[in-house]
């Protein structure tokens, strides 16, 4: 009886640290989790902002290139004799507008390949929140295993204070048996 006590709390310890051990690996992955998103959020943060310089910028160009074709046409109306001066200046500017045009096409592949790192990124954090759907599933089995294993102890509990019970009784049983015998032996022993 001893045994199958001491066998009991031994499967009770192993399984309580079996228990914390699994919830201790899922809260280090929840951690490494949070850490990593926290990671991609900061990123996908440089990668607007970075966008939205570009995107100010492009809109700065256009509108000096605006301002620029403004005063070209301001200035063949007024000044008509430097007519050949202002046509080399056209073609500077349209060299300048080539050059703002090849610009602009870096910049909109620059943001396509931006577009395409961000829409990777988010596969990749869809899949940790699927992982973490996952972990949050098995941390609920994990719980239910915890909650199964409390009904046991408590049950192991109360067969240990019925066999308990059982040995005072039988104890008692014994006293009385003694105390029995040994009026026995007294009166055989005066006969």
């Amino acid at each position: 009886m001893q045994e199958g006590r001491l066998s009991a709390e031994r499967e009770v310890s192993r399984l309580t640290e079996e228990n914390n051990a699994r919830e201790a690996r899922i809260q280090a992955m929840i951690a490494d989790f949070e850490s990593m998103k926290n990671e991609l959020l900061g990123s996908n943060a440089e990668k607007d902002q970075y966008i939205d310089n570009l995107n100010k910028e492009i809109a700065g160009l256009n509108s000096k290139l605006n301002q620029q074709k403004e005063s070209l046409q301001a200035s063949t109306f007024t000044y008509g004799f430097e007519k050949e001066r202002m046509q080399e200046a056209i073609q500077v500017r349209d060299k300048t507008i080539q050059s703002l045009e090849a610009q602009l096409k870096e910049l909109e592949s620059e943001q396509s390949k931006q577009s395409t790192v961000l829409s990777e990124r988010n596969i990749r954090i869809g899949v940790l929140n699927n992982q973490m759907e996952a972990l949050e599933a098995e941390k609920l089995r994990g719980e239910a295993q915890r909650e199964q294993l409390l009904k046991q102890i408590q049950n192991l509990k109360q067969d240990f204070e019925a066999l308990n019970q059982q040995l005072m009784e039988k104890d008692k049983s014994i006293a009385r048996l003694q105390n029995n015998v040994n009026l026995l032996k007294k009166e055989l022993g005066e006969n």
